[in-house]
């Protein structure tokens, strides 16, 4: 098609053509090769009014794509809590920015504005490093740009991780504790699972005084004998519903409800530090205990479920080291014993 063939309302215009229909106040620059399909079927849409709305290229299109995803509805329950959470934040600040134009500076800034709390400012990079992936798959960052939210440094957690409840807050603890919160702090001491897999426990996953069930964040299978005083606990435990805990109707428990009610009977508690003692930190007192009792890195983990070691020394600490270390030695012992009796 020549330039003097094209159709009514349409004009050459800087080397494309343009729509020009000024009675209804349109005029769209047309990229499609004049005579192709292409052309013609946004030609015809054009006549009719239908100019589709042009896509937008900011955070909140890109997020809404990703909750859309697979990637996303595929996540667990707390995943796509916490996700909200974070992704949120990023919604707030860049919204309307174009994600093409974020570079790994700007994600830089964004973490170390909230370096006040190493958890949020690390999830924040990792929520990013998602969502400018997803970026990717949409179209909306070409491939050669790579992800800019990838390699940047994460806050290391301070310490050694969540703090273990000293033997002084476990005594209060116990001897306050509803009987809800008492459960759940037996469950977690006895199995060492993470308070979202004990919320999740069902009544069926016992059998013949053994715990068998999937990890919620792992997808990994476990079956875990329980302790004979978890035993003990569980027999005096009114069966509500289908899961071990419930609220007073049987139905299961939100963590939002349980992690409320544990900071209530620390608020309670005569022990000035009890409040900085966190639930999670009661899967660190089972992997030390695990280590007291002579148990090597390979038990621990089929207990805990634990993926590999680095993680079993930030749970099980000096312990750790010092069980090792002590086994080790002892062992040396044995030998310099034989090597005198021969």
């Amino acid at each position: 098609m020549t330039k003097k063939g094209l159709p009514k309302y349409v004009y050459a215009d800087r080397g494309y053509v343009r729509f020009i229909r000024r009675a209804r106040g349109l005029s769209v620059m047309m990229k499609e090769e004049p005579g192709t399909p292409e052309f013609w079927d946004h030609y015809n849409r054009l006549l009719k009014g239908k100019e589709p709305a042009p896509v937008k290229r900011n955070f909140e299109a890109l997020i809404l794509s990703y909750f859309e995803s697979d990637s996303f509805r595929n996540r667990k329950p707390r995943t796509k809590s916490d996700y909200r959470k974070y992704i949120e934040h990023i919604r707030k600040i860049w919204g309307k920015k174009d994600p093409a134009k974020i570079e790994t500076h700007h994600i830089y800034q964004l973490q170390q504005a909230n370096a006040d709390s190493w958890r949020r400012a690390n999830y924040l990079v990792q929520v990013m490093v998602i969502l400018m992936n997803h970026a990717r798959l949409v179209g909306i960052l070409k491939k050669e740009h790579g992800n800019p939210a990838k390699g940047i440094p994460l806050f290391k957690q301070p310490g050694e991780g969540w703090e273990p409840w000293p033997e002084s807050v476990r005594q209060e603890f116990e001897s306050i504790a509803p009987e809800r919160a008492r459960l759940v702090y037996e469950l977690c001491i006895g199995t060492g699972q993470r308070i979202g897999d004990i919320l999740s426990m069902r009544w069926d996953h016992f059998k013949d005084g053994s715990w068998d069930m999937c990890q919620g964040k792992t997808d990994k299978a476990m079956w875990i004998p329980l302790t004979d005083r978890l035993k003990s606990h569980l027999s005096t435990v009114e069966k509500r519903g289908l899961t071990v805990v419930t609220d007073r109707a049987g139905r299961p428990v939100k963590y939002h409800s349980i992690s409320h009610e544990m900071r209530q009977v620390k608020a309670k508690m005569t022990h000035e530090l009890a409040a900085q003692y966190v639930t999670h930190g009661l899967r660190k007192n089972a992997t030390i205990e695990l280590y007291l009792a002579g148990c090597d890195d390979e038990m621990v983990k089929s207990v805990t479920g634990h993926s590999g070691v680095e993680m079993l020394k930030k749970y099980g600490g000096k312990i750790r080291q010092r069980v090792l270390a002590t086994q080790a030695q002892e062992a040396r012992n044995r030998m310099e014993q034989s090597k005198n009796g021969m």
